[in-house]
């Protein structure tokens, strides 16, 4: 397996939009889909593993609290619904997403513009995922 380090930034913000995070992806990864769908298998698997409820006392450090009131939203991490996320159907959204053009995709320094073009991930390459947001306005 080879380590990866992934950040998601948003156009017009500073600080990234959620901190870094590291993740162990199996050495077959070759293309830019096969990343994408393999670093949402992981996200859905830790989502659906998290229990529902509150916590008895709810605490969240300094740190946490300052992290997440600048992402734009503070919370405890509880999931109140017992629904599962489908892997099948966040998979598909994320190749969507990219084929849309909501997302720009860079291997450190690089875009990777291809979806299925071959690509070397080396141990602890630096993916920077750009969320593009699109402005909207009411005519009055």
């Amino acid at each position: 397996s080879v380590q990866i380090c992934v950040r998601v930034k948003a156009i017009g913000k500073k600080k990234d939009v959620l901190p870094p995070t590291l993740y162990e992806i199996a050495d077959g990864i070759s293309t830019l889909r096969q990343l994408l769908t393999e670093i949402v298998r992981t996200e859905v698997e830790k989502y659906n593993a998290k229990e529902t409820g509150a916590q008895i006392i709810p605490f969240l450090t300094k740190e946490e609290l300052e992290g997440q009131a600048e992402a734009g939203k503070v919370s405890f991490g509880t999931v109140y619904s017992d629904k599962k996320a489908n892997l099948k159907k966040a998979q598909d959204n994320a190749v969507q997403c990219w084929k849309d053009g909501l997302v720009r995709i860079f291997m450190n320094d690089d875009e990777l513009t291809e979806l299925d073009a071959p690509i070397q991930i080396p141990e602890n390459a630096a993916f920077t995922f750009i969320r593009l947001t699109f402005l909207t306005g009411v005519m009055w």
